[in-house]
């Protein structure tokens, strides 16, 4: 069904090897609070080759050397649940019936993260579509963000019939077991279950997952409910999924979604938070998504910004997430917006590790832009800016097992670097002011990259 792919290949400026050294910057290494003034950094073959005082580094001579002054340099940023389906191209069949298109869309896609500075991302609906666009960003044939992805989307029932393009039903514990066994053979990255799995199949892919080492993360199983999920130690939760029955403090809830939200107490919400941080569960608090969801579309659509594809731009008002939740979901899941930023930050003082994602591009999120709008949200239910940054820079690289390559700036590590005009620490506003990124040691500045962008985005 998938042949080889064929990608575009890069132009050649996006694929110099040559020494880059921003100087006179400041570092934000994200190894600790503080910020390195006055200092050099070294790009080589795709990692980090020197980092020290300008004034005591010496630049190599074939260096391309960057004039940094007043600019901030800080790890690159990973958005941990994004959806890299070409829109508008359907999965289930591989993309056959419009490769090219779906091509072009892909490396138009990784192009919007890179110039919002998101150099690494974790798809969440895998198909062997993404192992070939994975393998391509990999081998520099496309410029893009790093991908880890997980494979097609584990379910006893489907919860709603667009799984069907980019999941896989698993209906006996055989069945899970096999299906985990195909996805760890085929690449995929980790595992990821859903809503409706009967309680025996869900153990039987925990316990298929921990004998081949693969990541389990994704929903949380209404057969198992938060407990099940904590004790079965699943590696990461998205969307705060069954915090809401979790927390609902009545004698005898009524079993509706997102209404539990507002039924907890400070009290509640901090017992659960302690018992996420002992089984040392990763959450993915995805706020930005269910605040679209509950955002009504303007009248008229904002104006498309020139380096967007009018395709994507398209696309994405056209998107119909919400018409999968019931109105009664969608107003509980807005008056119980402010109780998950009480658990946002009570997971934090517990403990519990957070890393950032979007659900990109659902209700017409923008890639890379919906990060950005995601860790706005956490410094407003009370996490500092640098705290926000962390779960999409180091924390993130330590959930992919890649902390000694990712997530700070170090000298060996891989050379993902973003370059922005303010200091992220004091502001994240600083994050729409970008310089330009280094992804995969590749030098891409902002306007070079904007406008080869909008000299294609038709």
């Amino acid at each position: 069904m998938f042949g080889t792919l064929r990608f575009p290949t890069l132009r050649p400026e996006y694929r110099m090897s040559t020494a880059i050294a921003f100087e006179h910057a400041t570092v934000h290494t994200m190894a600790g609070d503080e910020a390195l003034q006055d200092h050099t950094l070294v790009v080589r073959d795709g990692r980090i080759a020197a980092l020290g005082p300008t004034a005591a580094l010496a630049v190599p001579a074939d260096a391309q050397r960057i004039d940094a002054t007043g600019w901030h340099l800080l790890p690159g940023l990973a958005d941990m649940h994004v959806h890299l389906t070409p829109l508008g191209v359907g999965a289930a069949d591989g993309f056959a019936s419009d490769e090219a298109a779906a091509l072009a869309r892909s490396a138009q896609v990784l192009q919007v993260y890179l110039l919002h500075g998101v150099t690494t991302v974790r798809n969440m609906a895998g198909t062997p579509w993404h192992l070939q666009l994975r393998q391509a960003v990999r081998e520099g044939r496309v410029a893009g963000p790093r991908i880890h992805t997980t494979g097609p989307i584990l379910e006893t029932r489907f919860t709603f019939a667009q799984l069907a393009d980019f999941g896989q039903l698993v209906r006996t514990p055989e069945e899970a077991r096999a299906a985990v066994i195909a996805q760890h053979h085929a690449g995929y990255d980790a595992i990821k279950v859903y809503n409706d799995i009967d309680a025996e199949v869900y153990d039987a892919i925990v316990a298929t997952c921990r004998e081949l080492g693969l990541p389990m993360v994704g929903h949380v199983a209404y057969a198992k409910g938060l407990a099940g999920a904590l004790a079965a130690r699943q590696d990461s939760i998205e969307h705060f999924r069954s915090y809401d029955f979790a927390l609902d403090t009545r004698p005898a809830p009524d079993g509706a979604r997102f209404v539990g939200w507002l039924h907890t107490t400070p009290a509640r919400i901090r017992e659960v938070a302690e018992r996420t941080a002992e089984a040392g569960t990763w959450n993915v608090p995805t706020l930005v998504i269910e605040q679209a969801l509950t955002n009504l579309p303007p009248a008229e659509p904002p104006p498309r910004p020139r380096w967007l594809p009018a395709w994507l731009h398209d696309e994405l008002q056209a998107d119909t997430t919400r018409s999968v939740f019931k109105p009664e979901f969608l107003q509980a899941i807005e008056a119980g917006r402010y109780r998950r930023y009480e658990l946002l930050s009570a997971l934090d003082r517990a403990g519990a590790p957070l890393m950032a994602g979007s659900d990109c591009p659902g209700c017409g999120l923008v890639p890379g832009q919906s990060l950005l709008d995601e860790l706005d949200l956490y410094v407003e239910a009370g996490l500092t800016p640098r705290r926000a940054l962390r779960a999409a820079t180091v924390d993130a690289a330590r959930f992919l097992g890649l902390g000694d390559e990712l997530g700070t700036l170090s000298t060996g590590k891989l050379a993902d670097v973003l370059v922005l005009r303010a200091d992220p620490g004091a502001s994240l506003a600083a994050l729409r002011q970008p310089v330009g990124v280094v992804a995969a040691g590749v030098w891409h500045p902002a306007d070079e990259l904007a406008a080869a962008m909008a000299a294609s985005a038709t």
